[in-house]
Parts: C-alpha cells; sequence; structure tokens
C-alpha cells in the first residue's frame, strides 16, 4: 500500500495483532476499517472508541487535497472529526475501507475523546509512540 500524500510504501506496525500502516516519513497513519475501535479496545476503553467513527460528519467536496484510498485507490472523501483544539478534517475511503490521519491528526482526535493523564490515552501512546504525537511544526529550513 502506498501513502496517500507521498506514494511511498506503508511500513505495517502491528499493536497487539491489530495492524496499523504508517508512513515513516511522517506524513501520517492508515487505519483500515474497525481498527481505531480495536485499539481503543485494546487500550482498554471500549466504549470511548467504539461511536466515535459515527460521530465524523461527511463534509461537501473539499479543495484540499485529492487523495486516494491506499487499498483500493477511490478518490477519498474528506470527514470532519472532533479534535481538543478545533475540528479535524480526515480522509476516508468512499467504500468504507478505512481512514487516513495526517501528522498530528490523531493526536488531536484522541485528546478530544480522553483526558491527557488517562491510562487508555497514555497506552495508546504507548503502543503507536511517534505516531501518536502532536504535529511536527516546520522548521524555516525545511
Amino acid at each position: 500500500m502506498l501513502c496517500p500524500q507521498c506514494r511511498q510504501s506503508l511500513v505495517i506496525v502491528e499493536c497487539d495483532h491489530v495492524e496499523l500502516d504508517v508512513c515513516f516519513d511522517g506524513h501520517g497513519i492508515w487505519f483500515d476499517a474497525d481498527e481505531l475501535r480495536q485499539l481503543f479496545e485494546l487500550a482498554g476503553a471500549a466504549g470511548n472508541g467504539s461511536g466515535l467513527e459515527a460521530r465524523f460528519a461527511h463534509l461537501p467536496a473539499h479543495a484540499g487535497p485529492k487523495r486516494r484510498c491506499p487499498r483500493c485507490r477511490a478518490r477519498m472523501r474528506h470527514v470532519e472529526a472532533p479534535g481538543s483544539s478545533e475540528q479535524v478534517i480526515l480522509d476516508e475511503c468512499p467504500r468504507g475501507h478505512g481512514l487516513w490521519f495526517d501528522d498530528g491528526e490523531l493526536h488531536e482526535v484522541l485528546s478530544s475523546e480522553l483526558d491527557e493523564g488517562d491510562e487508555v490515552l497514555v497506552t495508546i501512546k504507548r503502543y503507536l509512540g511517534s505516531f501518536c504525537e502532536p504535529r511536527k511544526e516546520e522548521t524555516p529550513d525545511g
């Protein structure tokens, strides 16, 4: 599978039998259908993640990047998810294959659902490491 942003190969990272596909160039992380809920269950908060995706709002055609699903190559649609500081625009496969989180977006969404010291958030961060951190700020040199 290829990163929807840079088209480099995604790398599979396994967290207790949940396989996530990540871009090691730092562009984001792909969750296949139902993996976000599974991640919450593994971290001990089955109730928190179960209704999260149902609260995502589908947006009309958006002027943002036209990305393709890593699974089926269909043009993804934009959905709005709750974030800790603002709404987050995610990319979703129209055929239900999964969700793409750009750098920092997973942190925003998880932080809106869980308090910073919450054991579930600590566990998820331990599973995902740098893929669950706030957005990396661009430096003037790069």
